[in-house]
């Protein structure tokens, strides 16, 4: 195996890695490049296995898997702010269109009626979130108005982005752990 060789193709996945999250991040592609991600990081672990003897080449792998990491570690963070919902891009564009108005404003009942059946959406929830809790372990406590707020927050994000009249909020688990999943309702 010729180890400078498969570390400039290393080198050069790495590249178009990055370039492909940067389209995504900026919302030129709709895709989360994952496929390719699996793929670097397969390269990354078996790479740790190669017998360098030449200290360049070996610092050149290593310089790339903890440039590898960085990246990762920066991915990861922003696609938690997607999912947030906090991240810039998105409050961006939800502020551009709360600015120019909805084009198809949703069709309601009285704000009142409304006021309540959201409340009452989020009591449930919170009591199906904390009850979740209980059954994976988890023993600390969430407060009630914060949990409210963010479910709010997150709601009215998702109404905006969506066109949606609604959004239901559903307590599922994913890897032994309680989750809330939003589905926004036309």
């Amino acid at each position: 195996m010729d180890v400078t060789g498969e570390i400039v193709k290393l080198e050069k996945k790495l590249n178009q890695l990055k370039t492909e999250y940067d389209k995504y991040f900026t919302g030129i592609e709709r895709i989360e490049p994952s496929r390719l991600r699996d793929e670097v990081q397969r390269i990354i672990r078996q790479a740790g296995t190669w017998h360098i003897t030449n200290t360049a080449t070996k610092f050149k792998r290593d310089n790339l898997v903890a440039q590898f990491n960085s990246y990762t570690q920066y991915w990861n963070r922003i696609l938690r702010r997607i999912e947030e919902g906090t991240y810039e891009r998105d409050v961006f564009k939800m502020n551009l269109k709360e600015r120019s108005g909805p084009a198809n404003p949703p069709k309601s009942a009285s704000p009142e009626a409304s006021r309540n059946a959201t409340s009452d959406g989020y009591d449930s929830v919170y009591t199906a979130m904390v009850n979740a809790r209980k059954k994976a372990g988890i023993t600390n406590s969430m407060d009630r108005k914060t949990f409210e707020e963010n479910l709010r927050r997150q709601s009215e994000t998702i109404k905006k982005k969506y066109g949606a009249s609604r959004v239901d909020f559903v307590v599922g688990e994913k890897d032994g752990k309680p989750v809330i999943k939003a589905v926004p309702k036309k």
